[in-house]
């Protein structure tokens, strides 16, 4: 949601946007909600790391608990990374939402300030090839050591096959 102006704005019911918004107004690019009420900040992915940062340390926002870290492959348009957070202090949830381009899919490790966010990253790596900058371990989780190969791209060369099979019928 976003003004004529083209600054974003909270709906009126939503005091955790609207609290980024205030701290941060140059940042955040567009404000949402998802289907369960909760906040969906789009950043820019240069400035992610920062908010990120931001939103665990200052105390009127409080978001002492990262729950997870999920990416998502949107084809020429980039890398969809999805940091979800939660408070549990205001009871509030969010999701900040950047997007890496295609060609170079780097960012800022939060690991430096969220160590639980270590496994997520090295996941994010491994199955969608983004890289983290100053993570402690990046090694991978699931794939032997020696695959260069990215299963969850879907320019990954088996991408077709996979298809295929979850199409089957019986």
């Amino acid at each position: 949601m976003t003004t004529e102006a083209g600054a974003p704005q909270a709906a009126p019911e939503d005091p955790v946007a609207k609290l980024f918004i205030e701290l941060f107004p140059s940042l955040i690019l567009n404000v949402a909600r998802n289907p369960m009420g909760e906040t969906i900040l789009t950043v820019p992915p240069d400035e992610a790391p920062f908010l990120l940062r931001q939103a665990h340390e200052k105390p009127e926002l409080g978001f002492e608990f990262l729950r997870c870290i999920t990416a998502t492959d949107q084809q020429k348009d980039g890398l969809e990374l999805v940091y979800s957070l939660l408070s549990m202090k205001h009871g509030w949830t969010i999701h900040i939402k950047t997007l890496l381009p295609p060609d170079n899919p780097v960012i800022e490790s939060i690991t430096p300030f969220w160590p639980g966010a270590d496994w997520h990253e090295r996941e994010a790596r491994e199955m969608l090839g983004i890289e983290f900058i100053g993570h402690p371990n990046p090694k991978n989780l699931l794939l032997d050591d020696d695959l260069d190969i990215h299963p969850l791209l879907k320019s990954h060369p088996l991408a077709p096959i996979e298809l295929k099979q979850g199409y089957q019928t019986f």
